[in-house]
């Protein structure tokens, strides 16, 4: 057997394993009634026909009326196709985690429960990666091998870049929708909120936005071990820290909350929602929490 073929072998077996474990984690009789909690939202024009008593006038069509010299209405029809689109952060940040399990690893099993748990397979998916630029797409599409395209992406794509540039994706991705979308960014969030702001607030005026901030687990708090060497996986650079300094554990925890406290501010301002998964956790359950904040947002009533 040629390398080629070895890898591509891994491939498979990889990907099998995280869609076969997301499934056995929806199909869980336990799992709740969250299915269809992301729907087609907006309107699409159908046709124009001569107006009836108990029309709306607000629905007149005046360019067609001036023209025919009778009034005209517009007809629209409910958009119930959905698509959902993800944004995934590739960056070397990613690559981080703890307790057999990286940030990487941890978006692609998301991906895959939110998918089949609340999505269905009837919707078409689409997927951007990214580090400081644009590594793949794929645009919106179904069918049977739709979550297996999605999880070979987000597992396997080797990448290009390091750093992070989520003002640059999501600008990308709101070009390349045609039209209003459920749109999920998947990312640590470690990028300057000045940058990233502005982009996020333009892609939450048309698209659904759900932001879900990864974690790696067993560095909130740090461990207490001394003296430790870390690498920074976006610059390559090494430092080396005293974790059992008590001022540089509040320092680092008041770091983390400002940085958090940030991401929160951006989402409401971008109209959208926020929740929160660390590397090891059930993402079944993230996905639960995603569900109840937006019917909160929304002004649903759900159980």
């Amino acid at each position: 057997m040629n390398t080629v073929d070895s890898l591509a072998r891994r491939i498979v077996r990889r990907v099998r394993k995280i869609e076969f474990r997301a499934r056995g984690r929806v199909s869980d009789p336990l799992s709740g009634g969250h299915l269809s909690a992301f729907r087609g939202t907006g309107m699409r024009f159908r046709e124009v026909r001569s107006y009836v008593d108990g029309d709306d006038p607000r629905s007149i069509d005046w360019n067609v009326t001036a023209r025919l010299g009778e009034p005209f209405v517009k007809v629209f029809e409910e958009e119930r196709e959905l698509t959902a689109a993800f944004i995934v952060d590739l960056s070397g940040s990613m690559d981080a985690g703890s307790r057999g399990t990286v940030m990487r690893e941890a978006a692609a099993e998301f991906c895959a429960v939110l998918a089949l748990s609340c999505l269905g397979t009837q919707e078409s998916l689409a997927l951007l990666t990214h580090t400081d630029r644009v590594e793949s797409w794929l645009p919106p599409f179904r069918g049977p091998q739709v979550l297996s395209r999605v999880l070979r992406e987000i597992l396997e794509r080797p990448v290009v870049g390091r750093g992070t540039d989520l003002s640059l994706a999501c600008d990308q991705l709101g070009q390349r929708l045609t039209r209003r979308s459920v749109v999920f960014v998947v990312s640590d969030f470690r990028d300057d909120p000045a940058r990233y702001a502005p982009a996020l607030r333009r892609l939450g005026v048309r698209h659904d936005l759900n932001l879900v901030r990864l974690e790696p687990a067993g560095f909130d708090p740090l461990p207490g071990a001394g003296l430790v060497t870390f690498l920074d996986p976006e610059s390559g650079a090494e430092f080396e820290l005293d974790t059992s300094d008590p001022a540089l554990r509040r320092e680092l925890s008041k770091a983390v909350g400002v940085e958090l406290d940030a991401l929160l501010r951006e989402a409401k301002r971008s109209r959208a929602v926020v929740t929160r998964l660390r590397t090891g956790a059930d993402p079944l359950e993230t996905v639960r929490t995603l569900v109840r904040s937006r019917a909160l947002a929304h002004g649903e009533a759900r159980g």
